[in-house]
Order: structure tokens, then C-alpha cells, then sequence
């Protein structure tokens, strides 16, 4: 037992957790927290922010990479608020992460005061779960609930709502009511591996769809291990991109909207069999359930709500990882000759695409397009680079010619799809792995929602490198009015800075594409820059990367 302000307990119960860095914006409400991460500036990083979506962003973004849950700190009310599209970011992608915030003193809780919120209850739809203390020595049993509930299952945001007060509060504190063991999936049934085995083996189009909780649980290498004994085509959801390497002769590429590729999406509609691992059959996959799927499909997932979709599923609550190993295990013990894999009949689908993609990307087209840009980074960047974007049709170009070659190597705001993810979620990566190339990938709309905090990656010397793909529109947006709403453009075009000059006035080293000829040089010059970087791409509106057209137009009822 310590006799512990509530600042100084709940610093102690984040480095039990092994917490390096916190991120934040300072308020009244969380003042004195602050002063408790002063005193341990010397093992937890705090990373001032200037705006809680973006601290919210990067702690999800650490949470994405490391399992660990990422932490942010912000001020009781608007703060919190200003963090909330992060925190469900988050909760859409089963990112861990615990949330802080601060709440008015004790004896005003009920006034209707400035700053006063009900942060549990406002929270508690977006979040796995919500706490609020009530007095210091509750801090570690009210963190062992925070932590259970991030970590558990496919992992989640929860909030802890912290008095102003309490800060400051000393009282005796049992840090040995700190629980940090995480909870263990549910066991794998042997009838459960058995079944889908059979179907494995008996279905004549047989489709895997690998998802975040393959890429989370660290179970790629057990799927590759599985269809290649079995050929089996691999198709993934954007959270589960790199869980088989995109050059892989399996490998389908993302299936469905914002980054499908059509032999995933193709696969997907002719199997007979599919089976869903670290993922369930989304709207996202399915581009809201218009795409026309007839197979049995089994979903092995930890999430809750497996089997509440729109398509009939048989849910198989277990870990990825754990439940791939039982399943290669059942697959080698089965004396049956493996069979040929059915991926060749999608070889039309794949040269077409191909040929697409190789038009788009030739270096003489004109208008330029970013799809060289992305097309020659891909080439330059190391296996371990890590790519982040935003929201929007700028994402479909390192989708299409970035090929990622290892798990969580992609992180995008994938099923909530919220803009002003990207920028956040490179610096985050960025602290998480200092050694690896990160690259924000950013249409001008998405990156101008947290430009400011440009200035945190001076301050903070964070050397992302940002490809700011500029063309003066939410594009996809306009794009949908031009076709399906007879031209009636309005409100998707708009006007920029000069994204050189305002990289430079933050201090950041800029440069500027309009034509292929420089593009490899920059590129070059940008990725060996020590410190931060930023590229802008100038692009046409009516540039349009490759994607499943006939998918999207169904989808939007064109």
C-alpha cells in the first residue's frame, strides 16, 4: 500500500502496463495529470497535441501496432467531444486503446456547470466500456476494468473520466489491486476446426477471407502455411491487407468497396465456400450487401456481433491465430491429396485488371497522375514500410500500387471512415517504430482537417513523410454529384494554400509534382530527408483510379 495522489496512482498503474507515451492536449480538468506524467517524464513520453482527434488518432494508431493499448489524455467537455471520432475509429477497428479525461471537481458534479459532461454515458455507445473514479484508491481495481475490457476480445476504446480533484487527492492505494493478465479467448473447439475442414476439403470454389484479427493475433504465418497445402485464393478486408504478401500467387488482393480489387471481389461471388478468419462478412466487404455472394459461409471472430449481419453466417466465436493452428494441424493429419486451386479461372479478371493498373501508372500519361507517384514509392520503400491514409478517393492510389507485403503495414480508418485518421496515425506509427519509413498518404481535404499539427512533428521530431494528393475537391464527392446527381456540383470543390510555402512556415522541407519527370528524384530526396517531409502531387479532378466500378455504381444505386 501507497499513500498516492490520484495522479501519481494512475501514472503507476500505466507503467505497469508498460505505457511509453501518452498524447494529449492539456486542460483545466487534466492539469494535474499532467504534473504526474512531469514526474515520470523520464519513462512515459508525453506527446502534446494540438488538436484531441489527432492524440486520439495516434494512441489508435499505437494501439493498431502494438496490441498495447494506446493512451490518450484530454480536458473534461469539448475536449473530449473533439476526441470522440477518434476513439470510434477505434471502436470500428478493434484498435485498443484507454481514453483519460478529466471531469469538473466532485462537489459540482450536477450543476449544469462550464465543462460538465456525463462522459460515461455520452461515451458508452462508442466505447467497450466506461468508468469514472469516484475516489484515489479505486485507481487500480477501475484500471484492471479498463484494461480487461480494451484488451478483451478483438480489443477496443474505453474511457476513464477522472474528477479535477482527484489529481491532487492523496489516500492510501493497494497497487497489488492492479490485475494486468489478459483474459484468454475462448477455446477452440475440435468439432468447430473439424467442420470447416470438411468444407475446406469438399467445397469445389473454396475462398479465404483474411481480416484484422489475423494481422492482430499474429497469425499470418499459419495462413500461408494453410493454403499453401491446400491452394487455396486469399482474399482480405482493408484491416487484414499484407496477412498474406500481396505478391503472393494466392493472393486475391482486399476485397470490397474503398480498395477492393475485382478478382477479390469476383472470387468472392462465385465460391462456394468461404471462410471468414479475423473477420466477419461486413457491409464494407459486401458494398453494403449489394454485391451478389451465394456461399456458406463460416466467420471464425471474437467480435459479439459475428453473426448479426445481412447474410446468413455460422459464427465461430475463437482467436485467429489460435484457430488457424488447430486447422493446419486437422488439415495435415487428413491424408488427401491436395487439389488444384480454382484461382485460374479468375486469370481474365486479374489480366484486366492488370493491364488497368499497368495505363494508369505508365509514366507519359496525361493528365499526370498520382497513380505513377504511388507506383514508383512502392518500388523505392522497404517491406517494412508502413503506409497511412485518410478518407477519400486518394486512398485508392496507394491501394492500387502499393502492395503491401506484411501485416499492419496499412492502417486506414476502415470501417468507420472517418477523415483526419492519416496524418495522426503516421506520427503515431512513427514514435511506435522510429527505425521504419512511414508515409501518410493524404488528399488535400483530409489532410487540412489536422494540418496544424504539422507543427507537433517539428516540435516532436517526428519524420513521417506526407504525399499530399491535391485536387482541389472532396473528389469522390464531386465525382458522385457529376454522375449520378446530372453535374450538380456543389459544395465538393474548394480552394488550397500553397501546401510548399505552409509545410515551410512550419519548418518542414517541401516540394512540388505536376509532371512525372522530377518524381523519382523527389521521392528520393523526401525519404532520405532526416526529419519530416512533405510532397504535394498536383491532380486532375477527373484523374480516377482504378477501382470495381460496376461494385461502387450498384452500391450507390446508379
Amino acid at each position: 500500500m501507497a499513500y498516492l495522489t490520484g495522479a501519481e496512482a494512475l501514472v503507476a498503474c500505466l507503467k505497469a502496463m508498460g505505457t511509453r507515451r501518452v498524447y494529449g492536449v492539456i486542460g483545466t480538468s487534466i492539469v494535474g495529470f499532467l504534473d504526474g506524467l512531469y514526474q515520470a517524464r523520464d519513462t512515459i513520453r508525453y506527446i502534446s497535441c494540438r488538436h484531441e482527434q489527432v492524440a486520439a488518432s495516434m494512441a489508435d494508431a499505437e494501439g493498431r501496432l502494438t496490441r498495447r493499448p494506446g493512451v490518450v489524455a484530454v480536458h473534461s467537455g469539448p475536449g473530449a467531444l473533439n476526441a470522440m471520432i477518434g476513439l470510434a475509429n477505434a471502436a470500428k477497428d478493434c484498435s485498443p486503446v484507454i481514453a483519460i479525461t478529466g471531469a469538473i471537481k466532485r462537489r459540482l458534479q450536477g450543476c449544469d456547470g462550464m465543462l460538465e459532461l456525463d462522459h460515461v454515458r455520452v461515451f458508452r455507445p462508442v466505447c467497450r466500456a466506461t468508468f469514472r473514479v469516484e475516489a484515489t484508491y479505486e485507481i487500480p481495481a477501475v484500471f484492471t476494468e479498463a484494461y480487461k475490457a480494451a484488451t478483451r476480445g478483438p480489443g477496443g476504446p474505453v474511457l476513464i473520466e477522472v474528477p479535477e480533484d482527484i489529481w491532487g487527492d492523496r489516500d492510501d492505494v493497494t497497487l497489488d489491486a492492479l490485475d494486468l493478465t489478459p483474459e484468454p479467448p475462448p477455446p477452440v473447439e475440435e468439432e468447430a476446426v473439424r467442420r470447416v475442414a470438411e468444407c475446406l476439403l469438399h467445397s469445389a470454389r473454396p475462398v479465404i477471407l483474411a481480416g484484422g484479427g489475423v494481422a492482430y493475433s499474429g497469425g499470418e504465418d499459419l495462413l500461408k502455411q494453410l493454403v499453401e497445402r491446400w491452394p487455396i485464393p486469399v482474399a482480405t478486408t482493408g484491416n487484414g491487407r499484407g496477412v498474406l504478401p500481396e505478391h503472393h500467387p494466392l493472393s486475391l488482393g482486399r476485397a470490397g468497396y474503398a480498395g477492393g480489387t475485382p478478382m477479390a471481389d469476383e472470387a468472392l461471388k462465385r465460391a462456394d465456400f468461404i471462410l471468414a478468419i479475423g473477420c466477419t462478412i461486413s457491409d464494407m466487404t459486401t458494398y453494403e450487401y449489394t454485391w451478389p455472394i451465394q456461399a456458406d459461409i463460416i466467420a471464425v471472430n471474437l467480435d459479439a456481433d459475428n453473426d448479426q449481419k445481412k447474410l446468413p453466417i455460422t459464427a465461430i466465436a475463437a482467436d485467429a491465430r489460435a484457430f488457424l493452428a488447430a486447422l493446419v494441424d486437422a488439415v495435415a493429419s487428413l491424408s488427401v491429396e491436395p487439389r488444384p486451386t480454382w484461382i485460374d479461372e479468375l486469370a481474365p479478371v486479374r489480366t484486366m485488371w492488370e493491364n488497368l493498373l499497368q495505363s494508369m501508372r505508365a509514366p507519359d500519361r496525361r493528365p499526370f497522375s498520382p497513380a505513377y507517384v504511388c507506383h514508383l514509392l512502392g518500388q523505392m520503400l522497404p517491406e517494412d514500410a508502413i503506409i497511412t491514409v485518410g478518407a477519400g478517393m486518394h486512398l485508392l492510389y496507394p491501394s492500387d500500387f502499393i502492395p503491401c507485403r506484411r501485416p499492419r503495414t496499412f492502417l486506414a480508418a476502415v470501417n468507420f471512415g472517418a477523415m483526419g485518421f492519416g496524418f495522426p496515425a503516421a506520427l503515431g506509427a512513427k514514435l511506435v517504430y522510429p527505425e521504419r519509413t512511414v508515409i501518410a498518404v493524404l488528399g488535400d481535404g483530409d489532410f487540412m482537417m489536422t494540418v496544424q499539427d504539422l507543427e507537433t512533428a517539428v516540435r516532436e521530431n517526428i519524420a513521417v513523410k506526407i504525399l499530399v494528393i491535391n485536387d482541389n475537391a472532396y473528389r469522390v464527392l464531386a465525382f458522385r454529384q457529376r454522375v449520378q446527381y446530372q453535374g450538380r456540383v456543389h459544395g465538393s470543390v474548394h480552394q488550397n494554400p500553397d501546401f510548399v510555402r505552409l509545410a515551410e512556415s512550419f519548418g518542414i522541407k517541401g516540394w512540388r509534382l505536376t509532371t512525372s519527370d522530377e518524381v523519382e528524384t523527389v521521392l528520393s530526396e523526401a525519404l532520405a530527408l532526416e526529419g519530416p517531409a512533405l510532397v504535394e502531387v498536383v491532380t486532375d479532378p477527373e484523374d480516377i483510379p482504378p477501382t470495381n466500378l460496376e461494385a461502387v455504381m450498384r452500391m450507390s444505386g446508379m
